[in-house]
């Protein structure tokens, strides 16, 4: 069985599930992941001496210029990829998901080896977009990310943990 299978709900944003992968090629190497979740990233950021701004709407990008994994080399993949995007929807203020903006954005995708993580242009997220200077940053990494979903099951457990209800992480404090 491809392990690498377990890392696929990356590509999408979602939060992942505990997942341990082994490769055979050359001494085992592995990478293992906890839960994350959106109150994991609410509180991740909520704790930075870095701004965040929380945004549910649609990001667009090229993906033809998400990271691949080499077949013959599957390490050789970089560790880092920044894309242009442009991030459309609404952003978090007071209580709500409540003022418009369309802004310019980049993804940021690490990798770790093979493994990568990804999204999916023209998609529904609800986004924690760190804010360096002028520029809006999405990050998305092998074990998840800052990018979820934009379901009501995340924008209720964003709101809840704005609004100081339960804010249940998935990862154990």
């Amino acid at each position: 069985m491809d392990l690498r299978a377990c890392f696929r709900p990356a590509r999408t944003g979602a939060a992942l599930t505990a997942c341990i992968l082994a490769v055979a090629a050359g001494p085992a190497a592995a990478l293992s992941c906890l839960p994350w979740g959106p109150a994991d990233a609410y509180l991740h950021a909520a704790n930075s001496d870095r701004v965040y701004n929380v945004i549910a709407g649609e990001l667009k990008f090229d993906e033809s210029l998400l990271p691949q994994s080499h077949s013959d080399n599957p390490n050789d993949t970089p560790p880092l990829t920044r894309i242009p995007a442009q991030l459309s929807g609404k952003l978090l203020e007071g209580k709500y998901f409540s003022r418009r903006v369309s802004v310019s954005a980049v993804i940021e995708v690490e990798c770790l080896g093979p493994w990568c993580g990804g999204m999916k242009s023209g998609a529904d997220y609800v986004v924690f977009a760190e804010q360096r200077g002028q520029e809006l940053v999405v990050r998305a990494n092998a074990c998840g990310g800052f990018a979820f979903d934009d379901t009501s099951t995340v924008r209720r457990q964003v709101l809840d943990c704005h609004r100081g209800k339960a804010c249940e992480p998935a990862q154990p404090r």
